[in-house]
């Protein structure tokens, strides 16, 4: 009876087992498709999709074209920056000379380079286990799975070259350390890593040493020497080559500020995204030494990509930081999967099938993270085509100079060298290493015929891309005239560009509240009026006489009480929000909370534009959130309608086509044929009022 138990119970894990796998292997497969299907989308696409895609073809030009692209200062332009050693975009050269300036080719070099660390996480897994071939393919499709990497290997970025080069390394370690033609070909892959990303001198070096000192000490030195003697040469090889430049530019220009919150946020996001790969990577930790065959590779491994990842609490970075941690976690993963394949009793059956099932569900995870971040992304960022389009023209027929942030890689499809890398040089005046006064100068001259900066709603990212000084010179001598794939063109100001800020429109009752040049937007008969430049620079005032209410806890907005000059004998009342800053706790309102019944007249300031959508945790770019609304019975100002409208409650029933009434006869603004939802209409008063 017992021995039937146990056939019972070995084939009820059997069956557990095979089907955990086949589960596995499904979501697996699900992922990869995703990964292929958005590196073809992003292939074939013309314009960049990335801040950083544009810096890197533009040094494969001028690598082309024979220029240093390690400059020792920035005392005159162009004023870029190389971030990153050589070989990256010395591997853009030869499709730049023969096909021109392209994103694609770039794209196609990263996709390729992920799908082979993810063969060679594989392989180090088979080859330092019992040779399991599904531990090894689990490992692989693993990383690929990661939506990190999803995101990053669609990108003409340095960092996938560099992890191939890194896994690559590790991968002729483990299988020839026993010749020193293994070693010495291992070394100068972990250098060739380094010098295409230089954060990747440290986790795979560190783990081929570590493993190597526990196989043979002798052959470690060996290798910390070819790595550390060819590295070496190479910094002073080309910095004496640059002049100093190589060292500035790689590491000087690369020491930005570091922020706990940035890092705390990228680690919720990780936590929520592989929450079981993290865990099986802390347990590996502290079970695998001296229990699992190659844990002097993926510890020591696990712990070099964890210090690497954990510098992305630097302004200005992203997700790249944390590729090398999904690799190390899918070895830590398959690893794992290798050992407890090795245990052949009744129990290690159901172990193995618990954790097939673990690793599907946490697929599923990292798919979900997929779809909702790098799928969603790369949809947005894909479909402003003809915006794009009209923008490359745009650029194309400018006579001189552009200067730009996200779309810099514009200038380059354009064969146009790039003028400015705005982030790193204002980290760089942020720090005192460079003298912003000339290029200051330059903006305040109008010296360039447009200026194309990136409208994030979410974050204001241009106060890491351009200095304050610079948005004031921009602000001065510049105004924005279209708004173009989540870009503002400025273009200099004269009379035939410049939106101006009217003081009324023709025969309107009441004058405009405040400067609207980056148009309205109207949401449920509110208007919002988008001003240019930061918050609190754009003045807001009152649009006729009255008596100006400020509620306790209104915290950017007030409310006039008017009589109303189309319904003779009523009373109406005017309101302003979004008077307030979106990233800190400041009014920019000039009256006091709890203000009542304080007398006003037409023109008179009320307060400044900020960034928050009043009565919402929502920031959106800089405007003035207006809506006339009509006064209560008694004339008092309709508290509880207004709190539901801004909240996006449904009003009572009869009152959403009464409430709040229509601007447009009041301002004598153009009135949007969308309703319910956010239009953006261009700046422009009616011709005729019906």
């Amino acid at each position: 009876m017992g021995q039937r138990t146990r056939d019972v119970a070995a084939f009820i894990g059997r069956m557990f087992e095979d089907g955990a796998k086949i589960m596995l292997l499904l979501f697996l497969t699900l992922a990869v498709a995703m990964f292929v299907t958005q590196a073809a989308m992003a292939i074939t696409h013309r314009y960049p999709l990335d801040y950083g895609e544009g810096p890197l073809l533009d040094q494969a030009m001028r690598l082309a074209s024979g220029q240093n692209i390690y400059r020792p200062d920035l005392a005159s332009p162009p004023y870029t920056i190389s971030n990153y050693p050589p070989l990256y975009p010395l591997s853009l050269v030869p499709f730049v000379k023969l096909f021109g300036p392209s994103f694609a080719a770039g794209r196609i070099i990263s996709t390729l380079c992920s799908l082979a660390s993810a063969l060679f996480l594989g392989q180090i897994v088979y080859h330092t286990g019992a040779r399991d071939r599904l531990a090894g393919l689990i490992t692989g499709l693993l990383f690929l799975a990661f939506p990190y990497v999803v995101d990053w290997s669609k990108l003409l970025r340095v960092d996938m070259l560099a992890l191939a080069f890194s896994t690559a390394g590790l991968v002729v370690l483990v299988r020839y350390h026993a010749t020193w033609r293994g070693v010495i070909g291992s070394g100068l892959l972990l250098v060739a890593a380094a010098y295409t990303r230089q954060s990747y001198g440290l986790a795979a070096p560190l783990a081929a040493f570590v493993w190597l000192w526990v196989q043979d000490r002798r052959k470690a030195l060996g290798l910390a020497m070819v790595v550390g003697g060819v590295g070496l040469v190479l910094l002073l090889f080309l910095n004496l080559l640059t002049q100093g430049g190589f060292f500035f530019n790689i590491v000087t220009a690369n020491v930005n500020e570091f922020g706990i919150d940035r890092l705390a946020h990228h680690w919720r996001d990780l936590r929520h995204t592989a929450p079981v790969l993290l865990v099986l990577g802390g347990l590996y930790l502290f079970f695998a030494p001296g229990r699992i065959k190659p844990w002097a590779l993926v510890v020591p491994y696990l712990v070099g990509a964890t210090l690497s990842a954990a510098t992305i609490g630097k302004i200005g970075s992203n997700v790249n930081y944390l590729l090398e941690l999904c690799a190390a976690l899918s070895l830590a993963a398959g690893t794992l999967t290798a050992w407890v394949r090795e245990r052949q009793t009744v129990y290690a059956r159901w172990l193995r099938a618990a954790m097939l099932v673990l690793l599907a569900l946490q697929v599923g995870q990292l798919m979900q993270s997929t779809l909702q971040g790098p799928v969603s992304s790369l949809k947005w960022r894909l479909k402003p085509v003809g915006a794009l389009g009209d923008m490359e023209r745009l650029i194309g027929t400018a006579e001189g100079p552009v200067l730009a942030d996200t779309h810099m890689g514009m200038l380059s499809l354009q064969n146009q060298p790039l003028y400015i890398q705005p982030f790193e040089v204002t980290q760089l005046a942020e720090a005192g290493l460079w003298d912003q006064s000339d290029f200051v100068a330059s903006i305040r001259d109008q010296a360039f015929p447009l200026i194309l900066i990136r409208h994030f709603m979410e974050w204001p990212v241009y106060r890491e891309r351009w200095t304050s000084e610079m948005m004031a010179a921009i602000n001065e001598g510049y105004a924005p005239t279209r708004f173009l794939a989540e870009t503002i063109v400025f273009q200099p100001r004269d009379g035939e560009t410049e939106f101006a800020s009217l003081p009324t429109c023709p025969d309107a009752p009441w004058r405009l509240p405040t400067g609207s040049n980056m148009g309205m937007w109207w949401l449920n008969k509110r208007l919002f009026f988008m001003g240019e430049g930061f918050e609190s620079d754009v003045p807001v005032y009152a649009v006729a006489d009255g008596l100006l209410t400020r509620r306790p806890e209104w915290h950017g907005a007030v409310a006039i009480q008017h009589d109303d000059p189309l319904r003779l004998g009523e009373k109406v009342w005017s309101f302003y929000g979004g008077m307030a800053s979106g990233w800190e706790d400041e009014s920019f309102v000039q009256f006091q909370p709890g203000s009542e019944e304080v007398s006003v007249t037409q023109g008179q300031l009320l307060g400044y534009q900020g960034r928050r959508v009043e009565g919402t945790e929502q920031n959106i770019w800089v405007h003035l959130q207006f809506a006339v609304v009509p006064a209560e019975d008694d004339g008092s100002f309709p508290v509880v309608m207004m709190e539901r409208l801004m909240k996006g409650e449904s009003l009572p029933k009869g009152m959403a086509m009464e409430f709040p009434l229509d601007p447009s006869p009041y301002l004598r603004t153009v009135r949007s044929q969308v309703a319910g939802r956010p239009a953006w209409l261009p700046w422009q008063c009616q011709e005729h009022v019906p």
